[in-house]
């Protein structure tokens, strides 16, 4: 029972879509900038072959090698999992660096900027594109005034130099470039699944849901259940509303209903919809159901309250007058 659900797509720079994850702080400290950014550089520490390698021959990615790397992560996550409360509030979304209207957590109105890595909202973009039409002057980020990239080169430039930063939010975009062979990349499964790999260990919470959805069809591996819920819990930890969301499908198929309803509560209250809906649906389904008795009439008026607050806090005046459309999570078909 319940609708699971993908996170909205969104553009980068204005060129490439993706999957909108929340941003977590960068965690540079604890990894090391990587000399290849569009798959992860496995020459070191591998003796003279790695000194071959770091000369210009780099080691070509293997299934061997991203299986390993999957391996790893998987023991990090479950550590991560140990001890950690999943019911605890969903970490603060964040603003845009323009406006100052909080980005919305389900929906899609954002562009990445891969020239200063922020994450700004597309009615601040078109603003300014507004304010620049006309004019014998090159588009510019709004927040950095760095030139707009005209080929796809560039962009693939730009978005090395944030990975080479750790930007958690360039490989999960360098992830979806190689994955679709979008701006010119050939298309490369493993790059793109490494890249995925990188960003998930960077931070990165949306990017659990692409590898949890992976495991659930076997896209390139072998299908794996307990390790796509377990990326899903590692990203409704992180904040992920979507990855929260097919948890409580989850629990609920299993007949663990209190605890799916306890999902989606969570869910509905930042502003998921298709959660929310979840919740009418049981109560309003008269004991046909099972579940009703977790979902009083008083809850439900105050989710419903919650969930349209959540979703008012991240429109404005601005937004509404450029027109940005906010969209619903994607069904997975």
């Amino acid at each position: 029972m319940g609708t699971r659900v993908t996170a909205g797509k969104r553009t980068i720079s204005g060129i490439v879509e993706r999957s909108r994850p929340r941003k977590e702080k960068e965690r540079s400290q604890q990894f090391s900038p990587l000399p290849q950014c569009s798959a992860y550089d496995h020459s070191k520490a591998m003796g003279k072959k790695g000194k071959k390698a770091q000369a210009g021959k780099p080691k070509k990615l293997t299934p061997k090698d991203v299986g390993k790397r999957l391996d790893v992560l998987v023991k990090k996550l479950e550590e991560e999992l140990k001890g950690a409360d999943l019911y605890a509030p969903l970490p603060l979304t964040e603003d845009c660096a323009i406006c100052f209207v909080p980005l919305s957590r389900t929906e899609s109105d954002t562009i990445y900027q891969a020239c200063c890595g922020k994450d700004l909202c597309k009615a601040c973009i078109r603003q300014n594109e507004e304010k620049n039409a006309g004019k014998k002057i090159a588009f510019a980020c709004p927040f950095c005034r760095e030139p707009a990239p005209t080929s796809d080169e560039e962009t693939l430039r730009q978005l090395q130099a944030r990975c080479l930063r750790n930007d958690h939010e360039a490989f999960t975009m360098m992830g979806k470039i190689y994955r679709e062979g979008l701006n010119g990349a050939p298309k490369d499964d493993l790059k793109s699944l490494d890249c995925s790999i990188r960003a998930i260990e960077l931070g990165s919470s949306g990017t659990c849901l692409r590898i949890a959805h992976i495991y659930l069809e076997g896209i390139g591996v072998s299908v794996d259940k307990e390790r796509a819920a377990l990326f899903e819990r590692i990203g409704a930890l992180r904040g992920d509303v979507a990855a929260r969301n097919n948890i409580g499908c989850s629990e609920y198929n299993f007949g663990n209903h209190e605890i799916a309803i306890r999902h989606w509560k969570i869910a509905a209250e930042a502003g998921c919809q298709i959660s929310l809906n979840s919740l009418r649906k049981i109560y309003n389904a008269d004991g046909k159901m099972p579940g009703k008795e977790f979902i009083s009439k008083e809850y439900l008026d105050f989710a419903y309250r919650a969930c349209h607050g959540a979703q008012m806090e991240v429109k404005s005046e601005e937004r509404k007058k450029h027109g940005v459309a906010l969209l619903r999570l994607r069904k997975i078909s």
